[in-house]
């Protein structure tokens, strides 16, 4: 009985060094950078009610094919660029468009239902002008990402979800079943460079 009791303590605290030794070797997660990606993404989510109104005031459709290629396709050039396995970067960017879809209904759902709250052509700001905002956002997401990589793949993916749920705490419409947050957390975690 002693013999084993002395034997679980040595694996314990063995078991202890190991994990220990590998967070050090490892380094640690850079959570600063993530607040600083989720931000940019919060902001980017957040111009959706804008591009809403435009589309509710202009009766057009969410979904609109030519524009969604259009970013998969810069979205390709850029990982090529940057060496960065474009899959990958592309279900990132796949995600972000279909949750700006939600976002966007959700708001269209709720002026449907609210016609005391609609947005106001006057102060609706022009399509342009929002897809200008949100092209600007798109860079500088992408130059977060790709210059954060190697951080972003040291962070465990409940870290990733715990600060990106953080920073869009406020932006209404994101799905709960699937749950969108969680989808881009994974699609940033498997983020990689192409051996």
């Amino acid at each position: 009985m002693l013999v084993s009791s002395k034997l679980n303590k040595l694996l314990l605290g063995s078991l202890c060094c190991i994990a220990f030794s590998q967070n050090v070797f490892a380094g640690e997660c850079n959570t600063k950078k993530l607040d600083d990606l989720f931000a940019t993404m919060a902001a980017r989510s957040a111009l959706m009610e804008g591009v809403a109104a435009y589309k509710f005031i202009n009766k057009q459709t969410v979904y609109d094919s030519p524009r969604e290629l259009k970013v998969l396709q810069n979205t390709q050039d850029i990982a090529k660029k940057n060496k960065i396995d474009s899959g990958d970067l592309m279900v990132f960017a796949q995600i972000q468009m279909d949750q700006a879809k939600f976002i966007q209904d959700y708001w269209i759902a709720h002026w449907n239902a609210n016609k005391e709250n609609q947005p106001d052509p006057e102060v609706t700001p022009g399509i342009d002008s929002l897809r200008t905002q949100i092209n600007a956002l798109d860079d500088k997401i992408y130059v977060q990402l790709i210059n954060n990589l190697g951080d972003i793949q040291i962070c465990n993916q409940p870290t990733i979800l715990k600060h990106l749920d953080k920073a869009f705490t406020n932006v209404k419409g994101i799905p709960q079943n699937p749950a969108y947050n969680q989808l881009t957390a994974s699609a940033i975690a498997n983020l990689s460079i192409p051996q």
